[in-house]
């Protein structure tokens, strides 16, 4: 599990964080798990959590994207969902009324531009900076699942990268 970071530093850009720019060539699985921990460290607006790990032991990781305060809500807002769908009892409070966005990148190990996708979409709501992803975040808890087979993207990502220069 990844802990909370209590202290932001600079957020950097997937061009800036990488040792190559989106697009130039696939990311290994653990550097786009690299780079969604320095969001999650640098944004406080990003929170990094651990779900489980593969057969191969990688991690399975979601990354909440919201506001500080929606992120420090994120149990109360979980519980009111669960009791406007009768799920839980309860009457639910319209205060935490939220739209939730759940984005799963990669489910197949050749689709690698859902995972390579998944950094520039966590940057762009992220960043603190960015004031129209801050005004959307209020209403709106994101949760970004980078890549939902990282045994099946590693495999095809490292194949790649190992013969993408070979001239047939």
């Amino acid at each position: 599990m990844f802990g909370s970071v209590s202290s932001f530093g600079q957020l950097q850009s997937p061009d800036e964080f990488l040792p190559h720019t989106i697009g130039e060539q696939f990311t290994p699985h653990y550097m786009l798990v690299d780079y969604m921990q320095h969001v999650a460290a640098n944004s406080p607006n990003a929170r990094l959590v651990q779900y489980g790990e593969t057969n191969e032991k990688r991690p399975l990781v979601l990354l909440y994207i919201s506001t500080p305060e929606n992120l420090a809500q994120l149990d109360a807002i979980r519980e009111n969902n669960l009791k406007k769908t009768g799920l839980m009892d309860g009457t639910p409070d319209p205060s935490l009324d939220r739209a939730l966005v759940w984005i799963s990148c990669s489910v197949h190990g050749n689709e690698a531009s859902g995972a390579e996708s998944s950094m520039p979409t966590a940057y762009a709501l992220a960043n603190p900076q960015n004031a129209r992803t801050q005004a959307w975040l209020k209403n709106t808890i994101v949760i970004l699942d980078p890549s939902i087979n990282p045994d099946g993207y590693s495999r095809y990502t490292h194949w790649y990268r190992r013969n993408a220069h070979v001239i047939p």
